[in-house]
């Protein structure tokens, strides 16, 4: 499986190579972590044992890894340069004694942004001579642009997350539990190919629906009069969806009714606004005005929305202060909010990729407030 995406993988390492190139870096040190992924196909979280990817600038990458991952690692990368290092033995010795074999135990080292301090200080004890900086400056922009391989994962993800929304909308009935939407979720998502998003569904019910990172943990059940947010997104072949959709279960007064109608105008404002030239930060301005013009911008507590791909929130952010241009492939949320303490929130979120002359929404469920 992985032959067939191994020039995928080649090209990335050769566009970072010409990056670490242009600024002298001797090269780049990855870890267990969502970059590793994207160079390599190789998945893995954060482990105890010392794992490591040396992408030199001019040279072979070469993988160091625990022996127990070697099996593994060999079956699921097209890394073909891979030096186990043993229980008992000093895995950073190793990786000086790989940097010298290359003439850079000496140079400027790019280490991954996620790599753990515990690792970094014995790596800085055995290479004295060697001057590591942070490699987000050279991974980001290549993550920030999805390929067209990239975007047809998110397109597929976001219609199966669109799937399970409505099937999600017309389960949710009062008496039932917020966990009891969230196992439904789940579900359905595994029924349709996908895999449930890394982080767990939000399902906020009530009061817990002004909490934006509200995560359901008891068996708080849906009654009448409760808004509910429903926020959640799947996976395929790593790649993230991810989409709010905010429900009223009996009939909303009038003021849910002119907080949705904000929330929603100032999704559809942040649309339209957004295209290739336009700065991040202008994006969050749109949404942000049309809040504060219904009176309600002290309660629209978070950005506008974040990047989007192989992690649920990555670069681009859509916030004030990010004066980054968006550019075609950029894939991003749009998703304003409103929530007033102890009563009841509104979201209502889609995620997007920019494309020539605008965006192209990967997530399209209908936005018109339901009724339960």
């Amino acid at each position: 499986m992985i032959e067939a995406f191994e020039e995928i993988y080649k090209e990335r390492v050769e566009k970072l190579q010409s990056l670490m190139a242009s600024d002298d870096i001797g090269g780049f040190l990855f870890t267990a972590s969502p970059n590793l992924l994207y160079m390599t196909g190789f998945s893995e979280g954060q482990m105890p044992r010392f794992l490591s990817l040396l992408v030199p600038k001019c040279h072979e990458p070469v993988f160091l890894v625990p022996a127990l991952y070697e099996e593994q690692i060999r079956e699921n990368t097209w890394i073909k340069m891979i030096q186990p290092w043993a229980d008992g033995e000093d895995p950073f010795a190793k990786m000086r004694s790989i940097l010298s074999s290359k003439g850079l135990d000496s140079s400027t080292i790019a280490a991954d942004d996620t790599l753990w301090s515990f690792f970094l200080l014995n790596l800085q004890e055995q290479l004295p001579k060697v001057r590591f900086v942070s490699g987000g400056k050279y991974v980001k922009p290549l993550r920030r642009i999805k390929s067209l391989y990239e975007k047809e994962l998110m397109m597929r993800i976001g219609a199966i997350t669109d799937e399970v929304m409505e099937m999600t909308i017309a389960f949710l009935k009062p008496g039932l539990s917020e966990l009891d939407i969230v196992d439904f979720i789940q579900s359905e998502l595994r029924k349709l190919g996908a895999s449930p998003s890394t982080a767990q569904p939000i399902v906020g019910s009530g009061q817990y629906s002004a909490q934006p990172h509200y995560r359901p943990q008891t068996e708080k059940v849906i009654r009448q009069g409760d808004a509910v947010v429903l926020d959640f997104g799947g996976t395929l072949r790593h790649y993230h969806s991810d989409m709010t959709r905010t429900v009223f279960v009996g009939e909303p007064d009038e003021e849910f009714q002119k907080i949705y109608n904000a929330v929603r105008e100032a999704h559809d404002a942040a649309m339209a606004f957004a295209k290739p030239g336009v700065k991040c930060e202008d994006v969050d301005s749109v949404a942000r005005r049309v809040i504060s013009d219904y009176g309600y911008g002290e309660y629209f507590i978070h950005r506008t929305g974040h990047g989007i791909g192989l992690e649920v929130h990555e670069e681009p952010y859509i916030v004030q202060g990010n004066t980054g241009i968006l550019e075609p492939g950029m894939a991003f949320s749009i998703e304003p909010g409103i929530y007033i303490p102890g009563r009841y929130g509104v979201r209502i979120e889609d995620c997007v990729i920019v494309c020539d002359n605008g965006i192209e929404p990967f997530t399209e469920f209908p936005t018109e407030l339901t009724v339960v």
